[in-house]
C-alpha cells in the first residue's frame, strides 16, 4: 500500500469520526439502533442480489441509504450507508476501498438527511424557482419553448420527483469520489489526461447506478419513507438529530 493511499484513509477516517462520535453522543437506545440495522441489513442483500443483474454497478444501496436519511435524519443516514458498505464488502471483498466507499455512501445519507431537514424533499406544493423570473422572459410561456421550459419546472416542482433526480445525481457522485480511490492509488504519474480518462471511463457505470437508483426511489421511495415515519410515529424512535 503506497503513501498516497495510506493519506487518503487517513483523510477519510478524519472526515468519517466526527459523524460516528455525533451520532454516539446522542447514545440512541436500542430500539432506536434497530430500524437502522434493518435498513442497513436491506442495503446488503440488495447489493447482492442486484449482483445478478448483467449491468455494472446497477445497485440499489443508494437508494436505501437516502430512504432512511429522509426518514430518520441525517445522522442516521450516514450511520447506515457506513453500515452497508462494510458488511456488504465481507461478501464483496474487503481492502483499502472500503473506506471510501463507506465515506461515499455515508455522505449521500448525510446529504440527504440535511436536504429533508431544509424541506427539499417535502413540498408537495410547486413554487417557482429562483430563476423564474429570468427564464420567463428567456422563453414566454406563449412558446414552444416555454412550454417545455414550464413543463420541466413543473416535474421538478414535485418533491418526489426531486428526490429521485437527487438519486440519480448520486451515482455520478459517488463515482466521481471513488475515482480518486484509484487515481491516487493506481496512476502514475497523474496528469490531467490521466484523470479526464478515468473519470471519463467510469460514466457508464456512475450513469448505470444513478439510473439505478432512481428507479428504485420513483418506484418505492414515497411509500417506502411513509412506512418508516408512521413506524417511528408509533414506537416513539427519536433517531433524528
Amino acid at each position: 500500500m503506497n503513501s498516497d493511499i495510506i493519506m487518503g484513509l487517513v483523510f477519510l477516517a478524519a472526515c468519517s469520526v466526527p459523524f460516528f462520535l455525533k451520532f454516539e453522543r446522542r447514545k440512541p437506545r436500542t430500539r432506536e439502533m434497530v430500524p437502522l440495522a434493518v435498513m442497513a441489513a436491506l442495503g446488503v442483500v440488495g447489493r447482492t442480489v442486484f449482483q445478478l443483474i448483467p449491468l455494472p454497478n446497477f445497485k440499489p444501496v443508494s437508494a436505501i441509504v437516502i430512504i432512511t436519511a429522509v426518514a430518520f435524519g441525517p445522522e442516521a443516514g450516514f450511520m447506515t450507508g457506513a453500515l452497508t458498505a462494510f458488511v456488504s464488502n465481507f461478501i464483496f471483498g474487503q481492502g483499502p476501498w472500503t473506506p471510501w466507499q463507506m465515506f461515499c455512501w455515508g455522505m449521500i445519507g448525510f446529504v440527504a438527511g440535511r436536504l429533508q431537514k431544509s424541506g427539499f424533499f417535502g413540498r408537495e406544493k410547486p413554487r417557482r424557482h429562483f430563476a423564474s423570473p429570468v427564464w420567463d422572459r428567456i422563453c414566454p410561456a406563449n412558446t414552444s419553448r416555454g412550454d417545455m421550459l414550464h413543463y420541466a419546472r413543473g416535474i421538478t416542482d414535485r418533491a418526489s420527483m426531486r428526490l429521485c433526480i437527487f438519486g440519480l445525481l448520486t451515482g455520478f457522485g459517488y463515482g466521481w469520489v471513488m475515482n480518486l480511490y484509484y487515481i491516487i492509488g493506481y496512476i502514475n504519474p497523474i496528469t490531467w489526461q490521466s484523470v479526464a480518462a478515468a473519470y471519463a471511463s467510469s460514466f457508464f457505470f456512475d450513469l448505470s447506478h444513478g439510473v439505478c437508483t432512481f428507479l428504485v426511489l420513483w418506484a418505492l421511495g414515497t411509500p417506502w419513507i411513509k412506512k418508516l415515519n408512521r413506524v417511528k410515529v408509533k414506537f416513539g424512535l427519536d433517531i433524528t438529530a
